[in-house]
């Protein structure tokens, strides 16, 4: 598909549902680039902290001189939070689903959307993993359905995989491309449902291959991520990735994948992030995974027995 040129103002509000780490970062991009956001989340702790985070965000880009402070304030006040997903979805043009990586969650999100949306409104998750032919039966709108797959950090990653199911009109396609654009991202689209998409299906087969290598003890973590970004010039070793993504997050999808296409190195993947995960070793945000983040530069850590 010959991706179009953006349009302007052709769109009105944005819901982004799930205010973790990715959902909220999701509308403050969008908000950034003048779209009116309602961020919901049943949690309203959560909520507050995803506020709270991207003004902190925005405040550094200010003190950083990369931002106006005229232009952070409207960006904040453009996102709304909400713990009224009916409220917030009967105002809104298009919707990006963004909570947990459990396939029953989103589809009762998805049916909760087709309840309360217009009827003309899309409904796209940002699920790297799941994808949309698993979610889009539960509305009544399956054409109107597609994945939009953006990546950690959004507010510095730029490009977004739009993936049509099966069911996914043209139109759809091109409204999500459209709103990808709108949103300050560079769109590609993915003509057919697979596996890891395009970036993580490339990125899939080289850490599997260097978590095998790690599992026939061929070379430490440490020296198989010096070897990829020196050898490879990627700005991060396959290991420190997965530290900076959640072990436990990278072990949901590659177990997920095991069970539904295995290939060789997920069953020595999945057993190292077992028994990493088992031992609390979460990656940066438990302060332990492949690294020890306690200190500065952080230290290699041998995977536990």
């Amino acid at each position: 598909m010959t991706v179009p040129a953006p349009t302007e103002g052709a769109e009105g509000q944005l819901l982004v549902v799930g205010a973790g780490t990715m959902g909220a970062q999701i509308a403050q991009q969008a908000a950034l680039h003048g779209v009116d956001v309602a961020l919901v989340d049943v949690n309203a702790q959560q909520l507050q902290h995803a506020m709270a985070s991207n003004l902190e965000w925005l405040e550094r880009r200010v003190d950083k001189g990369k931002l106006e402070p005229q232009a952070a304030d409207a960006a904040a006040n453009r996102v709304t939070p909400m713990d009224d997903l009916a409220a917030a979805a009967a105002g809104s043009a298009w919707a990006i689903e963004a909570v947990v990586e459990n396939a029953e969650v989103k589809r009762d999100i998805f049916a909760a959307l087709d309840a309360h949306l217009p009827a003309q409104a899309g409904i796209a998750t940002n699920s790297s993993n799941i994808v949309v032919s698993r979610l889009a039966d539960a509305t009544g709108r399956p054409d109107r359905c597609c994945n939009m797959h953006f990546f950690h950090p959004v507010l510095v990653m730029d490009l977004c995989e739009v993936v049509r199911g099966p069911a996914t009109s043209d139109e759809t396609c091109a409204r999500a491309v459209a709103w990808s654009h709108r949103m300050g991202r560079t769109p590609i689209v993915v003509e057919k449902e697979i596996d890891g998409f395009i970036v993580n299906r490339i990125l899939g087969a080289a850490s599997r291959e260097a978590f095998a290598l790690l599992a026939g003890r061929v070379a430490s973590a440490e020296d198989i991520d010096i070897a990829v970004k020196r050898g490879l010039n990627w700005p991060m070793g396959p290991f420190q990735l997965s530290d900076f993504s959640g072990l436990d997050t990278v072990l949901g999808v590659r177990r997920d994948r095991m069970e539904r296409e295995a290939a060789p190195g997920d069953v020595a993947t999945v057993e190292i992030l077992e028994r990493m995960v088992g031992a609390g070793r979460l990656g940066r945000k438990s302060g332990r995974g492949f690294y020890d983040y306690a200190v500065d530069p952080p230290a290699p850590l041998p995977p536990p027995d």
